[in-house]
């Protein structure tokens, strides 16, 4: 196993992930801190990447504090020191996996092979995917499959990507209308938006809204608000594995039970029946 050279990187400086590259997860997980606790002080050999279901916490890594929220991601990156001095919050719940380090793994902008360049920190509310790949990882890492490893590669690749996405974004200037027409869909999860309903409530015409969008996520409004709703049904599905399909339909949205399960194959290709069945079978829930 590769070991990542204990050192402080200058401080504009982040770890560049590479692509493609082989690697093992040794410990993977959900976890639950009823009584919270601090960070545990240590130095390791493999890069620790956490996704914060729910709660808060502070991380330092150099002696840097780092404060993650729901929906947050930490990367504490191999060879560097981590620690913390705070509980987190009672109840907070967490995604983790450590992962080896690969020799082509660097700091600084001049990374010598094609990857990531992330910071400790991601604001990932906007990219329901990366809870997604955090639980697809876990799950695979569990099954018996033979092609375990080259998925794990593979998810790890697209999580990583998925993160510099988010990076991207948030570091754009917000566009109010955007804004308000993503919050406006999010709090209604219940809701379908018409374009032109939508556009309305906003104050402009359906040609600027669904423009904007394309500006922003080569998609109409349309089509994201469809992609967003189909990724919460997903994520739905797993939490809840008992509910009836018809109340999922009604909770986002879709007309009924035939509604959704044709939608739902045409964006996934599966129903969301066998979807669930498929991906629980295999998932280690948090009790």
């Amino acid at each position: 196993m590769y070991i990542m050279e204990l050192r402080k990187p200058e401080v504009t400086a982040m770890p560049t992930y590479t692509l493609g590259c082989q690697r093992q997860i040794s410990a993977a997980n959900y976890i639950y801190y009823a009584d919270g606790c601090p960070h545990p002080d240590r130095i390791m050999q493999e890069h620790d990447f956490v996704y914060m279901i729910n709660g808060e916490w502070e991380i330092l890594q150099n002696e840097v504090p780092f404060t993650a929220m729901n929906d947050d991601v930490f990367i504490l990156h191999a060879g560097q020191h981590h620690s913390g001095n705070k509980n987190c919050t009672p109840g907070t719940r967490t995604i983790y996996f450590h992962i080896s380090c690969s020799p082509q793994d660097s700091f600084g902008s001049n990374a010598p092979f094609p990857g990531s360049t992330l910071p400790p920190l991601i604001h990932c509310s906007s990219f329901p995917r990366v809870k997604l790949l955090f639980q697809e990882l876990i799950s695979v890492r569990l099954s018996p499959s033979p092609n375990k490893d080259r998925k794990i590669n593979a998810l790890f690749d697209l999580l990583l990507l998925e993160l510099q996405d988010s990076c991207a974004q948030n570091s754009h200037t917000q566009d109010t209308l955007l804004t308000q027409a993503i919050t406006l869909t999010a709090q209604n999860p219940q809701k379908f938006y018409k374009t032109a309903d939508m556009a309305l409530i906003l104050g402009v015409c359906p040609k600027t809204l669904n423009q904007r969008f394309r500006e922003a996520y080569a998609k109409t409004f349309y089509q994201y608000q469809m992609e967003e709703k189909i990724h919460l049904v997903q994520q739905f599905l797993l939490d809840y594995p008992d509910s009836k399909l018809q109340t999922v339909a009604l909770n986002f949205g879709f007309y009924d039970e035939f509604h959704l399960n044709k939608i739902f194959k045409k964006h996934t290709g599966t129903p969301p029946g066998l979807y669930r069945k498929t991906l629980t079978a295999n998932t280690l829930r948090p009790h």
